[in-house]
C-alpha cells in the first residue's frame, strides 16, 4: 500500500519495464503525477497540471463522471510520462522525466486544450486531442522533448459540435 497523504489516487500505470508506477493524486479535481517504484519506494511527485481539473467534459453525455478522465502516460521507453497541464487558459501538452526534469512540448493560442496524449509504440510520435482548430480533432507530432513547438498535424476532420476524444495506436 502507498500512503500519499492525499484523498485521491487514481489511474495507476505500470511503466512498460515494470519497474515503475505512475498515477495522479492529490484533490479530485486538482492531482498531479506522481511515481513509485514497484516495491513501493521512491514515491515522489514527479511534475505539476497546475490546478488542471484533469477531465474533458464529453459532449452529449451528462452523467459520465463530468467527462473523460485526462491522465498522464509513459513514454515507452521508461524515460518519463506525458501529461496535461493549466499553463494560463491554455492546456498544454507536457513531458516529464522520472527525475522532474520538465518540458512544455506545445505553446498554443488561448483557451486551447490538448487532450488524452498517446505515444507510438516505437516512442517517435505522440497523437493527442485538442480543439486548435475549435472543434475537437485528433493530431500527432514528434513525441521526443527536444521536439518542443513541432508542427502537430491532424488526422481527424470532425464536423463541427462532435469531437474526435482517444487516439489509438496499432501494434
Amino acid at each position: 500500500k502507498i500512503e500519499t497523504g492525499n484523498p485521491f489516487n487514481f489511474a495507476p500505470q505500470w511503466s512498460p519495464d515494470g519497474k515503475w508506477v505512475m498515477f495522479v493524486s492529490g484533490e479530485r479535481t486538482n492531482c498531479d503525477p506522481y511515481v513509485v517504484r514497484a516495491d513501493g519506494s521512491g514515491l515522489r511527485k514527479v511534475a505539476s497540471r497546475n490546478g488542471y481539473k484533469g477531465w474533458i467534459a464529453t459532449l452529449d453525455v451528462y452523467d459520465f463522471h463530468e467527462g473523460s478522465s485526462d491522465v498522464p502516460v509513459w513514454a515507452p521507453d521508461n524515460t518519463g510520462i506525458y501529461y496535461t497541464a493549466q499553463l494560463g487558459s491554455t492546456v498544454e501538452l507536457m513531458w516529464a522525466s522520472l527525475d522532474g526534469e520538465v518540458h512544455q512540448l506545445t505553446h498554443s493560442p488561448d483557451g486551447t486544450l490538448h487532450y488524452h496524449p498517446k505515444a507510438s509504440p516505437d516512442g517517435q510520435w505522440l497523437a493527442f486531442g485538442s480543439t486548435l482548430t475549435g472543434t475537437r480533432q485528433l493530431y500527432v507530432r514528434p513525441a521526443a522533448p527536444r521536439c518542443q513547438d513541432a508542427e502537430a498535424h491532424g488526422i481527424t476532420e470532425v464536423p463541427d459540435h462532435h469531437a474526435a476524444m482517444w487516439a489509438s495506436w496499432q501494434p
